[in-house]
């Protein structure tokens, strides 16, 4: 049985063949293949998914959602078609947006149509010899990417956070040696699409890349300021508990079983990566390191010398990562999990 990673993301899937070196190493076997959902001829430009608090409070899908789901659906389809995947092939499979407690189907999105029934409509299409058990998170799966790849930044680091930019902000923990869920860890760590900040915007649309590409000079400082403030409260979340940096409209508790633990490595991927290692974007990663050795530097001496040495923030703690396609190799590794 072979095994294909598929990225789902806001506006396309990206796809590849993904074979393991042994236990600890995977890799992509051939091309990645990419499909956008708007290719697809009944493609709804119009369509405008209905407030993301109604869907969370289980309004119904109409006609038109209806519609634009089946076209992701059939897009999803076409790329397991472009590897022969009807066959003997098991699906990994990612998508954004919130997963009903089955992890079968989304039944919240921002940017999308809700699919509460996807794998079992996929399971569906597939032949017999195929098979989907579940929904991956596509941020954790940066996480499983960024362990499981030969060059990936996760390795030989006990405690890692990963922040990957796109449309949204995917975020990724690994402590104590062990990839986390947010979901799983949610009664005290939240995930950035939950966080406003004090004027009440949401955090993820202010920093994720579709505000970074569009905003002038002024704007990406201040970005930059507010990506080091979040990568701070992440560490001070971890070391000693929410700290109530940002608002958050549910409950969160302050004591967990990974207080005392300090980050040893901070991961920015994705396009958000590629944008920082740009001759346009290095000055504001260089911002992003001098406001968060700041915020370190003030908030306790042990901070100021886990992170920080000679004025600066230490060499690798804050990594750029290079690795694109990290979600589908994290993929390809969590779906070969389930392959007898």
């Amino acid at each position: 049985m072979k095994v294909i990673g598929i990225d789902g993301g806001a506006t396309k899937v990206s796809a590849a063949l993904v074979e393991k070196d042994d236990s600890k190493t995977f890799k992509i076997v051939g091309n990645i293949e990419e499909l956008r959902y708007q290719d697809h001829e009944s493609f709804d430009f119009e369509f405008d998914p209905c407030d993301f608090e109604l869907q969370l409070k289980n309004l119904p899908i109409d006609q038109n959602e209806s519609k634009q789901g089946d076209i992701y659906l059939q897009t999803i389809l076409n790329i397991i078609d472009r590897f022969d995947g009807m066959n003997d092939t098991y699906i990994s499979l990612a998508m954004p947006g919130v997963k009903s407690k089955d992890k079968k189907g989304i039944t919240a999105m921002k940017n999308g149509p809700r699919l509460p029934n996807l794998c079992t409509l996929l399971q569906e299409k597939l032949g017999s010899t195929s098979k989907i058990s579940q929904l991956e998170s596509d941020s954790d799966m940066c996480s499983w990417g960024e362990q499981f790849s030969k060059d990936g930044a996760f390795r030989n680091i006990q405690n890692a956070y990963y922040i990957g930019g796109g449309t949204g902000i995917a975020d990724g923990l690994k402590l104590k040696d062990r990839i986390l869920s947010f979901d799983s860890h949610s009664n005290w760590i939240a995930k950035t699409w939950e966080l406003k900040t004090q004027n009440g915007t949401n955090l993820e649309t202010l920093i994720s890349m579709p505000s970074i590409n569009h905003a002038d000079t002024k704007l990406l400082y201040d970005i930059s300021i507010q990506i080091a403030s979040l990568i701070f409260e992440r560490v001070t979340t971890i070391y000693e508990g929410w700290q109530f940096s940002y608002g958050l409209d549910r409950e969160i508790q302050r004591n967990h079983q990974y207080c005392g633990t300090l980050i040893d490595r901070v991961v920015i991927g994705q396009r958000l990566s590629e944008f920082l290692s740009s001759k346009q974007g290095h000055k504001y990663f260089n911002i992003i390191c001098g406001h968060f050795h700041k915020l370190c530097s003030e908030h306790s001496v042990i901070l100021k010398e886990h992170f920080c040495s000679n004025g600066t923030i230490k060499k690798g703690m804050l990594h750029l990562s290079k690795l694109r396609e990290s979600p589908i190799i994290g993929l390809g590794a969590k779906g070969w999990t389930y392959v007898k």
